[in-house]
């Protein structure tokens, strides 16, 4: 397809199109001419996955194009490609560097968490920015009265099953690395918010249901 079917077919601008050509977000087509390129499916697919990271999950342009670049380097091996990009999503916190007390406790907390996950034989790399996001978290509903750890292992369990079914269903079938690459970004960075949004609704389920009647 040409350049003006593919804005037609995405939704997306030809001005915009050829933005993202200039920033590498979106390969070149095959050359016809010296003004003329014609474009495939897989040009439309990624333009979908492009606007989906910087709508819904809102990255930068220039966190979309590293992850996406992390993704195609031939010079890492699937495991490799797949943990990397991960790795670059948001959100991203930093351990608190003003305060040695505040320092210290996230430390001690960071540590605890990653030796209870490890003790329910996750395998994770504990450089995993994941684990600084929990670590903030967690301390945050410590700080307020919350944060009991029995409760903290039941999510580790029922996150630990979702992750298995999406991993193992959708992700790992793939021979294709980029459709794998695709649904890692998909699944880590676009499908938290339907897990929240059901979580909440789950939420007034529950609710409704105890006091039912009131």
């Amino acid at each position: 397809m040409r350049l003006s079917e593919l804005s037609e077919r995405s939704g997306v601008s030809v001005y915009s199109i050829k933005f993202y050509l200039r920033e590498g977000l979106l390969p070149p087509g095959e050359r016809k001419s010296a003004r003329l390129s014609e474009y495939g499916e897989h040009h439309l697919r990624r333009l979908r996955l492009i606007r989906a990271m910087l709508t819904v999950g809102g990255l930068t342009l220039t966190q979309a194009r590293d992850v996406l670049a992390v993704s195609e380097d031939p010079a890492f091996g699937r495991p490799e490609r797949i943990g990397a990009a991960q790795y670059m999503l948001p959100p991203h916190t930093r351990r608190p560097d003003d305060d040695e007390v505040a320092r210290h406790e996230w430390d001690r907390t960071r540590s605890q968490l990653a030796e209870m996950l490890h003790g329910l034989d996750w395998r994770f790399d504990d450089s995993n920015p994941s684990l600084d996001a929990l670590t903030e978290a967690v301390l945050t509903l410590r700080s307020l009265g919350y944060g009991d750890a029995e409760q903290l292992r039941g999510y580790a369990e029922l996150v630990r099953r979702l992750a298995a079914a999406e991993y193992g269903g959708t992700i790992h079938p793939h021979t294709d690395l980029d459709k794998a690459m695709e649904g890692v970004i998909v699944y880590t960075l676009l499908a938290e918010p339907v897990l929240l949004a059901l979580r909440r609704l789950a939420h007034e389920d529950t609710a409704r249901r105890l006091h039912d009647g009131e």
